[in-house]
């Protein structure tokens, strides 16, 4: 009974944080933006000039190239691509966050969530700070943005709560076992082409479609193409779907971070 206490304790400590510290998170996020293009020339501006690289090689390898024919397809890989980008990042750059943040762990009054967190968010800025690219390609291939866009605050949230109890639960646990960040490494890469991204579920068998979908990210996936290849709002199943998942996996992902995280200092 104390232990179902002790849990449901920890998972309401994890929503907590991120209501309490939303300010610091923010703070840390910008700070880790600042110092990723500290020393640049162009600063900020290659937070619009990778993507928008990334969108060229992919543009001439799969139209050029393979001859695909969809409809704007650029627009459609940059709806994937961005935001997968934004989790991938996310978890490896987390993974390894605890085990490199040394005194800022063992000596610091700073929850260690907050700093896997603010890992999470300063990788969110980078993918917010790239939907004008995205936009412009919108209108370039003449596609609209409409009303469903009022959902992206939305899917937004759920994302972020989904690659927080990802990245909570490997950061933890790449304190007691290095090989974990190396190994996400591979993993993140595997599931990006195994994610609708480059290419429309519609072009794979039925069975293996239901096994892309065993995978979370893809109902978030087709959220944002809903949202800005579609023009549709995204379909509640999509939405429902990701948002229960997101909130098992953090609460899941939070509390394995809480029982271990008395540990850290030990073997940091």
């Amino acid at each position: 009974m104390s232990h179902n206490n002790s849990s449901k304790n920890s998972i309401a400590e994890g929503f907590n944080i991120l209501i309490k510290y939303r300010y610091l998170i923010w703070v840390l996020s910008l700070k880790e933006l600042k110092t990723q293009y500290r020393g640049s020339y162009l600063g900020f501006f290659w937070s619009l000039v990778n993507p928008l690289l990334l969108l060229i090689i992919y543009t001439f390898l799969f139209v050029v190239v393979f001859h695909n024919t969809a409809k704007a397809y650029p627009v459609y890989l940059f709806c994937g691509i961005l935001p997968y980008t934004w989790f991938q990042n996310s978890i490896i750059i987390s993974t390894s966050s605890i085990s490199n943040a040394g005194s800022l762990v063992s000596k610091s009054l700073i929850p260690p969530e907050v700093i896997v967190m603010s890992k999470i968010g300063s990788n969110l800025l980078n993918y917010l700070l790239s939907i004008p690219i995205l936009i412009l390609f919108i209108y370039i291939f003449k596609l609209r943005i409409g009303l469903p866009v009022i959902y992206f605050p939305l899917i937004i949230a759920i994302t972020f709560l989904l690659t927080a109890g990802i990245s909570l639960f490997f950061a933890a646990l790449n304190v007691f076992y290095r090989d974990i960040q190396f190994i996400i490494l591979n993993l993140t890469t595997f599931i990006y082409f195994s994610m609708p991204i480059m290419y429309f579920d519609k072009q794979l068998p039925i069975k293996l479609r239901h096994i892309i979908y065993l995978d979370p990210i893809a109902y978030v996936m087709k959220c944002f193409q809903d949202i800005f290849y579609y023009n549709i709002f995204p379909r509640y199943y999509y939405v429902a779907g990701a948002l229960v998942v997101s909130v098992i996996v953090f609460m899941l992902g939070y509390s394995y971070f809480a029982l271990r995280k008395e540990l850290f200092s030990e073997f940091i």
